[in-house]
């Protein structure tokens, strides 16, 4: 009696974790390619602090986006669902664009 109760526990559990993996996979809908060597903190729709890796593609919450590195330069933007921006450096100025 006592192991069939912790197996239901067990399965509720694992399902309810597989449902907020699934639920926060599908709210950042929005793939950055950073084409760059500076590491941005991105802020976008109602999620903040989000990394975007130098060299690194990373996928964010659709909206606004508000991006900065340690090194003071910035991005600005929004994007929605399904969209797929790239960062770009033209000369020394990063550049946020659509792929």
């Amino acid at each position: 009696m006592r192991i069939r109760t912790s197996l239901r526990l067990l399965t509720s559990l694992s399902g309810v974790l597989l449902t907020v993996a699934t639920a926060r996979e599908a709210s950042a809908a929005c793939r950055i390619a950073n084409q760059t060597s500076y590491v941005f903190t991105v802020a976008s729709g109602n999620a903040s602090n989000q990394s975007v890796a130098a060299h690194a593609t990373a996928s964010i919450a659709p909206g606004k986006i508000v991006g900065k590195t340690k090194e003071g330069k910035t991005i600005g933007g929004s994007c929605k669902d399904g969209d797929e921006l790239v960062i770009r450096e033209e000369q020394g100025i990063p550049l946020l664009l659509p792929k």
